[in-house]
């Protein structure tokens, strides 16, 4: 147990100095590191994340293949037929996870290491340690928006083809090249308006979606899972068993506050596309307040992470400010956030901790492909 504090501690420090070396010089040698160092720690852990088991029982046995994407299929094949070590797969997606979360933020480079921070104080870290496929799926529909502001097709198209290929659920994504970039009425109102709707909405929506449970899954490409429907009905994301009431306050503040700073982020940081990843943002929170905790956050898998990317807009421009006023709410909020981290290592969400690291002997027999 103690090493996952320590692994987690050291990985989040370490990233958020070459994350901040990197900010300043602009020297790609920090980039590298970045990338290497996460991959090397996270790609080789060892029965960390709940579907760890799962990924090493079938990925590397052609006879457990299931109807995967043929762009994760081919990879598994070639990493069997070469007799690689199954850990390969899990540094490959790691590097790939890692690549394009830090080419998303190449144009504002400046909120990187604040980036680092909520993607371990939002936990979704830990979504990365267990939905592989869709994870990478979402870096690389991040890394893209940036194609949507620049209005470049055919790189979008490229991008989305190969997150498709990685999981199908990215297919559909294509869409918002046609319809981001559309004005929509943004008046703060308005916004808080739908926010707290959608509190009333999934109250609601909830319980339908429940009652619907195989009929949804089919929908989003997850039909084979509901032969265990039971499971389905008790899988929460959000790992709310878990979570305590002062993190859902601590998110809704937040969230509060962003709509708050909408005008002035926008104003600031509009020539990076800050509109486009807001909406994708307030796509995902509104979605979390209506299917929060059912099996439709698979969908939410790729809009709610972009409030990464709006919190560390929000943070780095209240750091800015000297007034005490702005410095001790910030400073109690990160010490808040870490906090709940590092309860959520406590309490093995999503299986995140203890944490190990695979056998580091050349090709040992226990832990080849083969097993």
């Amino acid at each position: 147990m103690f090493l996952a504090y320590y692994v987690y501690n050291l990985l989040l420090v370490t990233l958020m100095f070459l994350a901040y070396q990197y900010a300043m010089t602009n020297k790609r040698a920090y980039a590298y590191m970045i990338i290497g160092i996460f991959t090397l720690v996270i790609g080789l852990r060892y029965n960390v994340g709940d579907d760890y088991p799962a990924y090493k029982a079938f990925l590397f046995n052609p006879r457990l293949f299931p109807n995967m994407e043929y762009g994760f299929t081919y990879v598994c094949k070639f990493i069997h037929y070469m007799e690689f070590h199954y850990s390969t797969i899990f540094l490959l997606v790691a590097c790939l996870e890692i690549y394009f979360f830090v080419r998303t933020f190449q144009k504002f480079k400046f909120i990187l290491p604040w980036a680092f921070f909520f993607l371990f104080a939002t936990l979704e870290l830990f979504i990365w340690n267990n939905a592989l496929r869709q994870s990478v799926a979402f870096c690389i529909f991040m890394y893209s928006i940036q194609f949507i502001h620049e209005r470049r097709l055919i790189p979008f198209a490229l991008l989305i083809l190969l997150a498709g290929s990685i999981h199908k659920t990215a297919y559909p994504l294509g869409v918002f090249y046609f319809v981001l970039n559309v004005k929509v009425k943004d008046d703060k109102w308005l916004q808080y308006g739908l926010f707290f709707g959608s509190f009333v909405a999934g109250a609601v929506l909830k319980e339908f979606i429940f009652s619907n449970l195989g009929t949804f899954a089919n929908a989003i490409g997850f039909g084979d899972a509901t032969s265990n429907m039971d499971y389905l009905k008790t899988l929460d994301w959000s790992n709310s068993k878990n979570s305590m009431g002062i993190a859902t306050f601590i998110w809704l503040m937040m969230d509060m506050t962003v709509i708050w700073m909408y005008d002035k982020l926008k104003r600031l940081h509009g020539d990076v596309g800050f509109e486009l990843y807001y909406k994708l943002y307030f796509i995902g929170i509104f979605l979390q307040n209506c299917i929060g905790g059912t099996y439709l956050d698979r969908v939410n898998m790729y809009f709610l992470p972009f409030r990464i990317i709006i919190y560390s807009f929000l943070m780095y421009e209240l750091a800015k400010k000297k007034d005490v006023l702005y410095r001790t709410p910030i400073m109690m909020f990160c010490g808040l956030t870490y906090a709940l981290c590092m309860w959520a290592v406590f309490n093995h969400a999503a299986t995140c901790s203890p944490y190990e690291f695979v056998d580091l002997e050349i090709f040992p027999s226990k832990q080849t492909i083969f097993d």
